[in-house]
């Protein structure tokens, strides 16, 4: 027992129950302090976790050096962000990139086809990343055009014909601003897929065995697959340097993704190791409408109800600026929720039924559920501070000289064991699977963050309606009061850092 003092969680007694289980009792006033103190002196969510878990974790990257990573994060479907399921994508894109960077990883992001109602978009949902190339710039199809004449996949012209019956309506000529002068002068170009396949060493079954024919141009113009190509092949030239590329796309377009994967390996010398994250579609799961609510629309009935909610709760003090931009805020966290609670692959439903009660869905009341107990935390330390400022309470002791042995209840327990302890292990299990050990198909925890954040507001929920924590200043009181703060505020910091994590400010008062 005295060897594991030191330890994160010490054990207080061991012993065997009559089935020969072996029983680990934990010195619980011990852990409390070690953990909590460790959290809080922590800068980010994955504080503990070293490069090196995190290359393990992943089946390693090219080398067994702990240096850092940097993922190119592809998202070419995003468009003008006017479908609900462009909307789902740049939320994932975002939830994405901020659980690589507390992972220790760097990012940069390429954002095809970004316009200025993306744009508006980002700015609404703190979307605010560091870019490779800017939509202005322009990709320079000739060299990829000029790899693709010289390669050993290139299909001659008389079999490309023979073929085009195979051409997806994916691969069509592009309608884009493009500059595509050149490009019309141009014999038709195809990359045989199967040839590279059947020449590589990938497992069987890695890619769509119906995948053919690669065309980059067609009809006297260029096709999306040579954009997107010539795009990331612009990026990674940019960059310092690039491990991986993550393609983030719609379930839609996996096949056309896949194509656009195996190019760029037949083209460029030392192209990454690629990754592909699909999501399904977002669908309506009442409506018998025929047609879809776009994204500015649901957010308007989302901000609608947030307002009306706000009314009831508050009365008619609900206007103004700062009123507006609460309730944005809540909207905003809200539709989040709504968007990553599933898996990334599977179909979300959504309840777009009018009312303030959102339909009555659990789902679309979680992201304010969530945010009502941030702030009733935030508004529990403004409280005491307060106090503190006039006198009632002493300030709050420093953490070595609490004693937590005071949390008796079972609930305090509850919290800590499963909200506060495992709060790193949740984050980096986000993305132990970033790379794949078999497949392309990566299986990032884009769902587990808010589900984890539902799970602890209801516990805290529960706990805080029975539980008085600011009590009256007496000495036989005060020692249980401090303890409780210290709980309830390692537990406020892990709701605001999984907030963080989802690109929602934290609520700070009710």
């Amino acid at each position: 027992m005295e060897e594991s003092k030191p330890w994160t969680c010490p054990v207080k007694k061991v012993m065997s129950d009559p089935y020969n289980s072996l029983l680990i009792s934990l010195d619980r006033s011990l852990t409390y302090k070690s953990v909590i103190s460790s959290l809080l002196k922590s800068e980010v969510p994955c504080a503990k976790v070293s490069k090196n878990e995190i290359e393990n974790d992943t089946q390693k990257w090219n080398d067994s050096k702990p240096v850092e990573r940097t993922v190119l994060v592809h998202v070419p479907d995003c468009g003008d962000c006017k479908t609900l399921e462009q909307l789902r994508g740049l939320v994932l894109t975002q939830h994405v990139i901020n659980l690589l960077h507390a992972n220790g990883l760097k990012t940069k992001l390429s954002l095809l086809n970004s316009d200025a109602d993306t744009q508006k978009w980002q700015e609404l949902l703190n979307f605010n990343f560091d870019y490779v190339l800017r939509r202005e710039e322009k990709c320079d199809f000739e060299n990829i055009l000029d790899r693709a004449r010289h390669s050993e996949y290139r299909l001659s012209h008389k079999k490309s014909n023979e073929e085009d019956h195979s051409l997806l309506h994916t691969e069509t000529t592009s309608e884009s601003d493009h500059n595509t002068a050149d490009v019309k002068k141009l014999d038709k170009l195809v990359l045989d897929a199967e040839k590279y396949l059947a020449s590589t060493s990938t497992d069987s079954g890695v890619y769509d065995k119906n995948l053919g024919k690669v065309h980059l141009t067609e009809k006297g113009g260029i096709t999306d697959t040579l954009i997107q190509m010539s795009h990331l092949q612009t990026c990674i030239e940019k960059m310092d340097k690039c491990d991986c590329v993550l393609h983030i796309v719609p379930d839609k377009k996996g096949f056309q993704q896949q194509k656009i994967d195996l190019g760029l390996q037949m083209l460029v010398e030392g192209m990454p190791k690629q990754v592909h994250m699909l999501y399904g579609s977002v669908t309506e799961r009442k409506s018998a409408a025929t047609q879809k609510m776009n994204t500015e629309e649901f957010y308007s009935l989302r901000f609608g109800q947030m307002k009306e909610a706000s009314v009831m709760k508050y009365g008619e003090c609900v206007k103004g600026p700062g009123w507006n931009k609460t309730i944005e805020n809540l909207t905003v966290a809200s539709m989040k929720f709504e968007l990553l609670l599933n898996v990334p692959r599977n179909i979300v439903k959504l309840d777009l039924s009018e009312g303030n009660d959102f339909g009555g869905g659990v789902d679309n009341r979680a992201g304010a559920f969530v945010m009502y107990n941030c702030a009733r935390l935030a508004t529990l330390f403004k409280h005491f501070n307060k106090a503190v400022d006039d006198g009632t309470y002493p300030p709050l002791p420093s953490l070595d000289s609490i004693d937590f042995s005071l949390l008796r209840e079972e609930d305090e327990w509850s919290l800590f064991f499963h909200y506060i302890f495992p709060f790193h292990d949740v984050v980096r299990s986000t993305v132990t699977e970033l790379l794949p050990s078999k497949g392309i198909y990566t299986k990032l925890g884009t769902h587990k963050i808010c589900n984890y954040l539902i799970g602890l507001s209801r516990s805290l929920s529960s706990y805080y309606s029975h539980t008085h924590v600011l009590v009256e200043n007496r000495p036989n009181l005060l020692p249980t009061m401090y303890a409780r703060l210290y709980l309830l505020k390692a537990l406020h910091f892990v709701m605001t850092e999984g907030l963080h994590l989802l690109g929602v400010t934290p609520a700070t008062q009710l």
